[in-house]
């Protein structure tokens, strides 16, 4: 039977890379197909050469990562570095099971933390910073870096501790308790991530008042949309790229506007952006989200029961008995093709739910304003307009921009 696990867990671990390369290879294929006319005015012949430059540097260096990365498990599997990491945390805390849960997992997440390290500096200050994305100073990447640290030992710590105490405690509860405690959880970040994380990251200012303000809240008005804050995040401090996100519901929503949004758009297609964002909110598309995670979160804490119900997904790879910390790891790792399996339906919700915001905006808006909007930021953002059909159908959680624009063209009023 351990032999079986074994080969199962190795298996997965080889099958989910070459998954990955195979749906990457499939998309990057696509890049020198004929560009569609809706679209053929997005990027002249330079900007172009230089997306696909682009696309190429990203995809060869997203393979050489992937390939670290899988080899780096395989190896700490295969050289028995898990129970070493193990008898590493007891000594520490003296078998206090949660503590050394906690300090287990912190092992593995410095390892795959120096590990990603590298990568990442090379990812922004060669990459991006050669397509003149990246506006990171050394300083703010190092600065990052601490911070992250510093709320992944605080929050994620905490997190492995309130798993690891529900399971000494819980018994056959464990699966109700963990479920709830990361239905709560989730919640909170929800409600917490603007006000209490973006800020220790980025500055978030109130809109400014002006013409823009006005013409928000006109809008919004117009709708019947309570527009209680609108903050803008200096997104400038670390990319050129554009964006603008909805975050939270109920009386805790927060919408939130990149600064470089606001200063590559005109003032009608932000409003017609923002008037996207409201879409997603007035089609309850929020709360949609918060179902389908709670009940994706009933699918894993089943698989992460399943793993830790049977002592032989741990003592196939050199623990006595079954350990927590690892079942964790395990569960993450041989849960991966189940994840790309709930992706699908995922995505193909995710997109229509776009359709649907674009829909919202473009009846209650301007549709010129949203077809312009969404050429901005396929160009500032560097956007595939050629995506491979099926990546999208498997992978893509908004549609391709040319069938935003179709649609949009499509809407009578």
């Amino acid at each position: 039977m351990e032999n079986l696990i074994i080969f199962l867990v190795y298996f997965i671990i080889v099958l989910s890379y070459l998954y990955l390369l195979w749906i990457g290879l499939l998309n990057y294929s696509y890049r020198n197909k004929p560009i569609p006319e809706e679209v053929s005015d997005i990027y002249d012949k330079e900007e172009y050469e230089k997306w696909q430059s682009y696309t190429m540097e990203n995809f060869k260096f997203g393979f050489i990562t992937r390939t670290i990365s899988t080899l780096m498990m395989i190896c700490l599997l295969l050289f028995g570095v898990f129970p070493f990491f193990d008898d590493i945390a007891s000594d520490l805390v003296n078998n206090h099971i949660q503590l050394t849960t906690v300090f287990f997992l912190g092992l593995y997440w410095v390892v795959t933390f120096i590990v990603d390290l590298y990568p990442e500096y090379y990812q922004t200050f060669v990459i991006e910073e050669k397509y003149g994305f990246n506006k990171k100073t050394i300083k703010t990447f190092i600065m990052d870096k601490i911070k992250g640290i510093l709320l992944t030992i605080i929050f994620g710590g905490g997190l492995i501790y309130l798993i690891a105490s529900i399971y000494k405690n819980a018994g056959n509860m464990f699966f109700i308790y963990t479920w709830i405690s990361l239905v709560i959880i989730f919640l909170l970040i929800n409600i917490l991530y603007v006000p209490l994380i973006v800020p220790i990251f980025n500055k978030l200012t109130l809109l400014e008042e002006g013409t823009l303000k006005e013409k928000i809240n006109a809008f919004a008005k117009s709708v019947g949309y309570e527009v209680s804050k609108i903050s803008v995040i200096n997104a400038s401090k670390r990319s050129t790229k554009i964006n603008a996100y909805f975050s939270g519901f109920g009386k805790f929503k927060n919408i939130v506007l990149y600064d470089t949004l606001i200063e590559k758009l005109s003032e009608e297609e932000v409003v017609s952006v923002l008037a996207h964002e409201i879409g997603h909110n007035k089609h309850k598309h929020v709360i949609f989200n918060l179902v389908q995670t709670t009940i994706m979160l009933s699918v894993y804490v089943g698989m992460l029961l399943l793993v830790l119900s049977n002592d032989v997904f741990s003592t196939a790879f050199g623990f006595d008995s079954t350990n927590l910390g690892f079942a964790i790891i395990l569960f993450l790792t041989i849960t991966q093709p189940i994840s790309v399996l709930l992706n699908i339906p995922m995505a193909m919700f995710s997109r229509k739910h776009e359709f649907q915001a674009d829909k919202y905006a473009a009846t209650k808006y301007k549709k010129e304003a949203m077809i312009s909007s969404f050429k901005k930021l396929a160009r500032e953002n560097y956007a595939n307009l050629t995506p491979h059909p099926l990546y999208v159908k498997m992978n893509a959680s908004h549609p391709p921009i040319v069938e935003r624009i179709r649609a949009v063209n499509s809407i009578r009023k």
